[in-house]
């Protein structure tokens, strides 16, 4: 390699790269990352990582995206003012710059994979629970609809009987359903409760409609703040779940669910809402009406209220949200993509019968 070209691809950046390209398609067992990650080193780093990023109560990701954006600005224009004037200098200026900014992405991505993103290749839940895939069927998705519409009706008024808490309260009463529900899960060392916080990102969520996310670099929790208050105990439980290891969404949903369960009656309300909304599309259209007849007054009315959030987000930005997010979770092994988030209906159903969700449920 000639000088030249040395300047242009500094030492070091293809070894970065090739170590990014390497994590993210090299088989990994998935027993080993259940048993050594997972379960180990992550839920270690996750109970401190979590509890020092909730000192503060701004978003630490939000800091990430303007110190990152603003250095790259300031990084690309020094490099590319001090070759100005000379076109073949201007344009190993700019090859060096983009080799630089590629090992600069590839660093990031390294630190996403062992900060969070290796909980994508962990053994999936239902090989760890009590499932029966025979039990996912037309039938049981009518019972349980069923009775999520009797749950609903049922908890409606109890719910409603105080103030439905703010975002900072929530961690308060809906932890130690949290703990619970990771020790039934069969967790030995469980995560920790994170803080749920307001982001600069929240006018974004807003347009694709995005209830919350978790930070993967600080393992913080972020959530939409125009969420309504019967949806903030699911949308902050799903997180929680995500803190814990459940990258896939299905199986975050679910945790979370189970969380809510194990919570107070606006909790049960809260998961209850989410799951019936999942059930009634695997429904046919007469059945999903007669469905809705059923429920009552109230929840209809929380129903149109989230109906009427959610239809003030911009298409367009929606559309090109969920269509960035798919590829993500496929380029990380979730072969749905998206549409991995309605399965959480095949776990519901599958472990139906078993005493995990039905004593919570009691």
């Amino acid at each position: 390699m000639t000088r030249r070209a040395r300047r242009v691809l500094p030492p070091g950046v293809l070894a970065l790269v090739a170590l990014a390209v390497a994590a993210a398609v090299v088989p990994t067992p998935a027993a080993w990352i259940e048993r050594i990650y997972s379960r180990q080193a992550y839920l270690a780093l996750q109970n401190a990582l979590t509890r020092l990023s909730g000192v503060v109560g701004f978003a630490w990701l939000d800091v990430l995206i303007l110190a990152v954006a603003a250095g790259l600005a300031v990084w690309w224009w020094r490099a590319l003012r001090r070759a100005w004037g000379e076109r073949r200098a201007l344009w190993r200026a700019a090859g060096r710059q983009l080799a630089l900014t590629t090992a600069l992405a590839a660093a990031l991505y390294l630190v996403f994979v062992l900060a969070w993103g290796l909980n994508y290749r962990r053994v999936p839940l239902k090989d760890k629970l009590d499932y029966e895939q025979a039990r996912v069927a037309p039938a049981a998705v009518a019972t349980v609809a069923a009775e999520a519409i009797e749950r609903v009706n049922g908890l409606y008024e109890p719910a409603g009987s105080r103030p439905w808490p703010q975002l900072e309260e929530l961690p308060a009463r809906l932890a130690p359903a949290f703990e619970r529900v990771q020790r039934r899960l069969g967790a030995g060392r469980t995560a920790v409760a994170g803080r749920p916080k307001a982001t600069l990102l929240s006018v974004w969520f807003r347009r694709a409609g995005i209830d919350g996310m978790m930070n993967p670099f600080s393992l913080e929790v972020l959530v939409n703040d125009g969420v309504l208050p019967h949806e903030r105990p699911f949308v902050l439980a799903h997180e929680w779940a995500h803190l814990a290891g459940y990258a896939n969404e299905s199986e975050a949903s679910f945790v979370g669910w189970l969380t809510c369960l194990a919570g107070d009656d606006q909790s049960r309300y809260s998961g209850w809402m989410f799951l019936l909304r999942h059930l009634l599309v695997h429904l046919s259209p007469e059945a999903r009406v007669e469905h809705w007849q059923a429920l009552g007054a109230g929840p209809l009315e929380d129903y149109r209220a989230v109906s009427a959030r959610i239809g003030q987000a911009n298409p367009a930005v929606s559309r090109g949200a969920r269509r960035v997010y798919d590829q993500f979770l496929r380029a990380n092994r979730v072969e749905g993509g998206i549409a991995s988030y309605g399965l959480v209906v095949d776990l519901v159903l599958g472990t139906d019968g078993t005493p995990l969700w039905r004593d919570l449920a009691r």
